[in-house]
């Protein structure tokens, strides 16, 4: 059964498609069966995974989901899955996506629907990746109902950080009344600009205000004009530019993450908090 890891910020602009991308290029280039779930409608991770024109896709994961919310029969994986040469297979969305919160509103069990989806892949892969929208409402319920776990990237300034208390919270309401389970794998500190007082200033206090109650990746992902460049050519930065800083670091968080992982499992934790 695969681990399913939500990428989620209550705030956009954070990094946040960056870091599903190229969490799911590397373990998939570790030899780890990965998918990547896009549920956002911009489709930014759809993007850098070769899709040109997210709205001339057929099939995305609001058709998915609709034909569960139908009840409907869902098409076979590999009839909609895309299949990127890294390895990674990636169900792709688009705008569509944004009419979800409507479609859901008189649903019997509407914070589940994104799981029952997700039940019918999960024995395909080790690991699906989430690639969130940057707002709560019940399409995020859903995925915090879904998810094994959660990341959290930051930028490195005052405004990204205000959404993480109000992520906190809800994290802990589903975690306390539903998903059990539910953990936060950590922070992580994107667009850093380790040299400036700004920086410097908003990591100490994502330290001093969440150290204790949330892990922080001690991995920070340097600000470069690369990442965004790679996005024109669909690719992940570590493709696109191995050598560049940003990509060193986010092959630094990944050794990071799935060395915590395996400490966890070691001592026999299951949840944060």
């Amino acid at each position: 059964m695969a681990k399913i890891i939500a990428i989620m910020n209550e705030k956009g602009g954070v990094g946040k498609s960056a870091t599903a991308t190229t969490l799911a290029y590397l373990l998939a280039k570790q030899g780890k069966k990965t998918c990547l779930i896009d549920f956002d409608g911009q489709g930014h991770s759809s993007i850098i995974y070769g899709v040109k024109n997210t709205n001339k896709l057929e099939v995305t994961i609001n058709t998915l989901l609709r034909m569960v919310i139908e009840d409907k029969p869902l098409p076979e994986p590999d009839s909609y899955i895309l299949k990127h040469e890294s390895g990674v297979e990636v169900v792709p969305s688009n705008s569509q996506l944004f009419t979800l919160e409507r479609n859901l509103c008189n649903v019997d069990f509407r914070e589940r629907i994104l799981s029952q989806y997700v039940d019918t892949i999960c024995d395909r892969y080790q690991y699906i990746i989430i690639d969130c929208m940057p707002q709560m409402g019940t399409p995020m319920i859903n995925v915090m109902m879904c998810a094994d776990s959660i990341i959290v990237p930051t930028q490195a300034e005052l405004l990204s950080t205000q959404g993480l208390a109000e992520l906190l919270k809800h994290y802990q309401i589903i975690r306390k009344n539903s998903n059990h389970g539910l953990t936060i794998e950590g922070i992580l500190i994107t667009m850093d600009s380790p040299n400036t007082i700004v920086s410097a200033q908003v990591r100490a206090l994502i330290e001093q205000g969440f150290a204790g109650m949330v892990p922080i990746f001690k991995t920070h992902i340097p600000r470069s004009i690369k990442v965004a460049e790679a996005v024109l050519y669909h690719k992940t930065i570590c493709e696109y530019m191995p050598n560049n800083p940003a990509a060193i670091a986010y092959g630094q968080f990944v050794e990071e993450l799935l060395a915590t992982e395996g400490s966890r499992e070691e001592k026999g934790v299951c949840a944060v908090g």
